[in-house]
């Protein structure tokens, strides 16, 4: 069992929940959109080398995965580093964590068993707190998980240089475009400046 944290309840369900994960480097709090994976009871985070997750979580050993619908954070925290004023400081068990105060909610992690891969590290993620900010009831939106698809794909061009990457952001832009609100279409606009 999880910890006695109910993941079910905080919306981290089997397969890969898309979250914004905060780590921290001393004083210095970092953000990235990712990924964690959830198969059963074991929870996993998979990060590539060279990143600042990856050197924060190395040399720290936990993270915060941060739940949010806000579409300008994921392009922000893909792109560019948000300010010291978007994260708050919290404590559990000797250890300090920074976590995104705008969250609807969040759940800090212990990462134990970590591997490392010629091109990436891989953790086990084991609960150690939570809190629930403010519950958002919201029906999924197209344009949300196209700004998401296009950040991924974003990472990718600035990895590789593959044109085939500008094609597939031109077309979750399409879908922001015709299913996003004002939101996801100024996150897209963001996105597109920051190429």
């Amino acid at each position: 069992m999880l910890n006695k944290i109910d993941l079910d309840d905080l919306g981290i369900y089997e397969g890969i929940s898309e979250t914004i994960v905060t780590t921290t480097h001393g004083w210095t709090a970092n953000a990235a959109p990712m990924g964690i994976i959830r198969k059963k009871d074991k929870l996993f985070l998979r990060l590539f080398k060279d990143s600042t997750t990856y050197n924060n979580v190395l040399s720290e050993k936990r993270v915060v995965a941060n739940i949010t619908w806000d579409p300008i954070i994921f392009v922000d925290s893909t792109f560019g580093d948000l300010d010291d004023s978007d994260f708050e400081t919290v404590h559990c068990n000797g250890m300090s964590f920074a976590a995104l105060k705008e969250a609807q909610c969040w759940v800090a992690f212990e990462c134990t068993n970590t591997k490392l891969t010629s091109e990436a590290l891989i953790a086990e993620l084991v609960p150690v707190m939570s809190r629930v900010n403010g519950c958002i009831l919201r029906a999924p939106n197209r344009g949300l998980f196209g700004v998401i698809e296009a950040c991924i794909h974003a990472t990718r061009y600035k990895l590789t240089g593959d044109e085939k990457y500008l094609r597939l952001i031109k077309a979750y832009g399409d879908i922001v475009e015709k299913c996003g609100g004002d939101e996801e279409k100024e996150a897209m606009e963001l996105l597109y400046n920051y190429l």
